[in-house]
């Protein structure tokens, strides 16, 4: 049974929501990845990114969330 023919197999049990993912990540795997053809200041960006990290200029996701819920408080959300 080639890959193809595996991948239908297990496809065919499925729900809609599985396919739509499947065919989701299958399509996201078949194109050129983002870093390939991403424009300079996208790549400027991730490069600041993993500068910020190696410096150790992170939160924990706690300190995410309560910075988003302060925001949206303060927005009259």
């Amino acid at each position: 049974m080639t890959k193809a023919e595996q991948l239908t197999a297990i496809a065919e049990h499925l729900s809609e929501d599985q396919m739509e993912a499947l065919l989701f990540f299958a399509r996201s795997i078949a194109k050129e990845p983002f870093y390939d053809s991403a424009p300079p200041e996208a790549l400027a960006s991730l490069e600041r990114g993993l500068s910020q990290i190696e410096r150790g200029e992170t939160l924990t996701l706690d300190e995410l969330s309560e910075r988003l819920a302060a925001a949206g408080r303060s927005s009259g959300t």
